[in-house]
């Protein structure tokens, strides 16, 4: 019997800003997504990857530098952990900028290499977390957007859009 579980494995894209220099690459993806790069345990020696979902198998959890999971319904209105959701993209975003106020931070000081956002499909809840990360380091709504849109599919929850969309920093 085919055990799906055991037998994925995940996939990402890599998601590219027009003027925005930081030193590392950032991918969005899922666990059990057909769009993207094939990711074998290996390829997250050097990354932290923020799981959304849960579903990153353990292999990958294992071999990850850092896994920061953050698991939220992709659900049509504000998730319930949006206030926790947001101030991890926020600390994210400042240490990949080079912020060095890194006190209450759950994660290192200094930036990884490459930074996985990650849900089931790749689409919807890494989305709305690429770009609240994205949106943190200062780059447009429209921009934001149309980064995460070369990912086929990605973030068509309008509550998620619109959350991208708010003013930033919000209310």
């Amino acid at each position: 019997m085919f055990n799906h579980v055991a037998e994925r494995e995940p996939r990402a894209s890599r998601i590219t800003v027009p003027r925005l220099a930081i030193p590392t690459e950032i991918w969005m993806g899922g666990s059990d997504s057909l769009n993207g790069v094939l990711l074998a345990p290996a390829d997250l020696r050097d990354a932290w990857v923020i799981d959304l979902a849960g579903e990153l198998p353990e292999a990958h959890r294992a071999a990850c530098a850092l896994w920061l999971p953050r698991v939220f319904p992709d659900i049509e209105s504000v998730p319930h952990a949006f206030a926790r959701v947001q101030a991890l993209a926020e600390s994210v975003a400042a240490c990949l900028s080079g912020a060095v106020n890194g006190a209450h931070w759950e994660h290192p000081a200094d930036p990884p290499a490459r930074l996985f956002v990650m849900c089931q499909q790749g689409l919807n809840r890494s989305g709305l977390v690429t770009g609240l990360i994205l949106r943190a380091l200062g780059v447009s709504a429209d921009d934001t957007l149309a980064a995460i849109a070369t990912r086929p599919g990605a973030l068509n929850n309008r509550s998620y859009v619109g959350l991208v969309r708010a003013t930033w920093p919000p209310p």
